[in-house]
């Protein structure tokens, strides 16, 4: 029988030692961008699935949910506490009302939700400014309308709460003051604001015990085990089907989309296999071509699901299509002739494929015609975006941002946002320990580094011969010391866990990996070593000492693994961080305004527009005939003058939108010195 329970619930039953996983689930492996989408998914009533409980009527080895920090730098993680527990335990603890209980199916959504309310993740609502929302206030309005993004980091320029502090407070008996001093004035959004004139420290702190109060709401709703009626937009039916199955039918995006066009005589599915069987040797990702559809026709620039259903018809599609997929080609062409990508399948992120598609056509549909300042932007946008694993969250932000700067860079032009720069500057890997942590294909920085190699050495060679890795080779990670081997060899868990870092992974066809089983690294090497005398050419080219081919190596793996991170990092350190300062001097430059230069600003409030002008040398709004000191001061002006109250408030800085010299709708914030 199905009943219902409530996040806070759950949470509490598994502290109190009610709720665990049997010993032979698999491990938590859910990157944190599902953890993201899990909770959109909540706040905007989507189904997210049953979980699924048992009561075992037999002896079975149990394991508590996985609440680890994430491992850094090669350390070993404390392990998960496992034992067992006997079925006449099982009963004794149910006879008096403690609902013990497995869980068999939903082990992946129970523990992210569990990590981000306890704080193991760091996971923020972002919430939207005040005249964004149609309600036109923070009181009114639902949770769903408040959520700008789910994010792993703070937005200075909104309003952000982290939803481990929301359940800190609902768990711990703060006062007021406790909750404004403890939890308010340290976020980034008062930080950033709080020094304005304008800023109305009460008003602000109402709003984030409102937003507080909401997401506490949420936590005390039956959401998980329930039934959902499919009563929902279309967007949420996208969502919907594209997170579930469907009488084991996987629906997705780019079905429905082909569905809606069909009725407009545009065979989208028919065009994607036209494109496979003109293109034997590209994998080709319809939603790329579709998001750059979308980017073409869309000012301001949308490239979410909603806009693409609504918007586009099959007259875009078929004015469209064809010269996107040249694109996408051409571009595809250069990433890997460039070696940025060993094949398609080891990209780290396919949607940055989307903003060089734009720089593309900017250029005239040819690389060769960009110039040598452009290819060494590219080449410092590229590397650091997926160092800094840009593209993990809010992918459909990060396209559009930097279609716009690559279009900025295509037209000669310099970046006028300092920000920017900053944000590219946040890689992963600061040092040679830094390298350790990453042993997971599906990580951006793991692929990173793997094509990093390739890139420096100007592409990977075959080990059985001098060949270059084609981009359709079929790669596996190989392991340079087998872990069979290794796990024969190996005494401590320390050494143990570096077993699958990227240091000891190097690219190779997937035959040949076969053929190296769990032999030595001197004899299997010596054994291809036969068949290609020039080993030490390939050796040199995956950064693997030729020292291995003598066997003085094949009980040394913490020696060799430290060697080659070390090299990996120099890598790094020349091809990222030693550049930052360079490229910023080169492509940066602060917007620079005198008093007698005024723009033209709007807003929107309660579904009325509002326009002025704005001085970024003095920061001053003039609105109806009067000059306003701050844009705070114009904005509270314009809500005043919808029926707002006289006591409100207003972050003018992100409340004024103005729009650039290319059509891009920014916040004045922008313009913020």
């Amino acid at each position: 029988m199905e009943q219902t329970q409530s996040i806070k619930d759950l949470i509490v039953d598994i502290d109190e030692k009610k709720v665990y996983l049997p010993e032979f689930q698999r491990d938590f492996v859910w990157e944190i961008s599902k953890t993201y989408d899990l909770f959109d998914s909540l706040i905007k009533d989507i189904f997210i699935g049953a979980i699924i409980f048992g009561i075992p009527s037999f002896d079975i080895a149990i394991r508590e949910i996985d609440n680890r920090k994430k491992i850094a730098k090669g350390r070993r993680r404390p392990s998960l506490v496992v034992k067992t527990i006997t079925k006449k335990e099982i009963e004794d603890i149910n006879k008096v009302g403690g609902n013990f209980r497995l869980i068999l199916d939903g082990q992946q959504r129970t523990t992210s939700i569990y990590r981000a309310l306890k704080g193991t993740d760091e996971v923020w609502f972002i919430s939207k400014n005040e005249d964004e929302i149609e309600a036109g206030s923070f009181e009114n309005a639902k949770l769903e309308e408040l959520l700008e993004e789910i994010s792993g980091e703070q937005d200075p320029e909104r309003l952000s709460i982290r939803l481990s502090d929301v359940w800190d407070i609902e768990q711990n008996d703060y006062d007021e003051d406790e909750i404004r001093d403890k939890f308010f004035y340290t976020t980034a959004y008062y930080k950033m604001y709080s020094s304005d004139e304008e800023f109305d420290r009460k008003a602000e702190f109402k709003k984030f015990r409102n937003l507080r109060k909401k997401i506490a709401d949420l936590f005390k709703s039956e959401k998980l085990l329930s039934y959902y009626l499919l009563d929902m937009n279309l967007e949420k039916f996208v969502v919907f089907f594209e997170r579930s199955n469907t009488r084991g039918v996987q629906l997705n995006f780019i079905d429905i989309l082909a569905a809606k066009l069909y009725t407009g005589n545009f065979n989208l599915k028919e065009k994607i296999k036209e494109f496979e069987i003109q293109n034997p040797n590209i994998y080709l990702i319809p939603e790329i071509i579709v998001r750059s559809i979308a980017f073409i026709k869309s000012s301001p620039k949308e490239i979410d699901r909603n806009y693409i259903l609504t918007s586009l018809n099959a007259d875009d599609f078929k004015r469209w299509w064809d010269s996107a997929c040249k694109l996408y080609k051409v571009t595809l062409d250069f990433l890997y002739q460039n070696n940025f990508i060993i094949s398609q399948e080891w990209m780290p992120y396919d949607n940055m494929i989307i903003p060089l598609m734009n720089f593309l056509q900017e250029v005239g549909g040819d690389f060769h015609r960009m110039n040598l300042n452009q290819k060494k932007f590219i080449e410092y946008w590229y590397w650091n975006s997926i160092f800094s694993l840009r593209y993990s969250g809010s992918s459909n932000e990060r396209i559009i941002e930097d279609s716009n700067i690559l279009i900025q860079i295509a037209r000669e032009k310099k970046i006028n946002s300092s920000s920017y720069f900053n944000r590219l500057s946040k890689i992963q890997t600061l040092s040679t320990d830094d390298i350790y942590s990453f042993d997971k294909k599906a990580n951006a920085v793991y692929k990173g580094i793997l094509n990093l190699i390739n890139y420096e050495k100007s592409g990977l060679i075959n080990w059985n011969n001098d060949a270059k890795l084609s981009l359709n080779s079929s790669l596996e990670d190989h392991h340079i010391y087998p872990k069979n081997y290794l796990n024969q060899l190996l005494t401590t868990e320390n050494e143990k866990d570096l077993i699958d870092c990227v240091a000891n992974r190097t690219l190779m066809p997937k035959i040949q990996n076969i053929k190296i089983s769990d032999q030595a690294p001197s004899k299997y090497l010596n054994e291809i070593k036969d068949l290609n005398k020039n080993i030490e050419k390939s050796l040199d080219n995956h950064l693997i000492t030729t020292d291995l081919l003598n066997g003085e190596y094949d009980n040394e793996f913490s020696f060799f693994i430290e060697l080659r991170a070390n090299s990996i990092f120099e890598i790094i350190k020349k091809r990222l961080i030693d550049t930052r300062d360079l490229i910023k001097d080169e492509f940066y430059e602060e917007i620079k305004y005198d008093e007698a230069v005024n723009i033209n600003v709007y807003s929107t409030y309660k579904g009325k527009k509002a326009e002025a002008t704005f001085n970024p040398a003095t920061a001053k709004v003039f609105f109806k005939g009067k000059l306003y000191a701050s844009p705070s001061a114009a904005a509270i002006a314009v809500k005043i003058e919808n029926g707002a109250s006289d006591t409100a408030t207003e972050n003018g800085w992100t409340f004024w939108k103005f729009t650039d010299e290319n059509g891009i709708e920014k916040r004045i914030n922008d313009l913020r010195k």
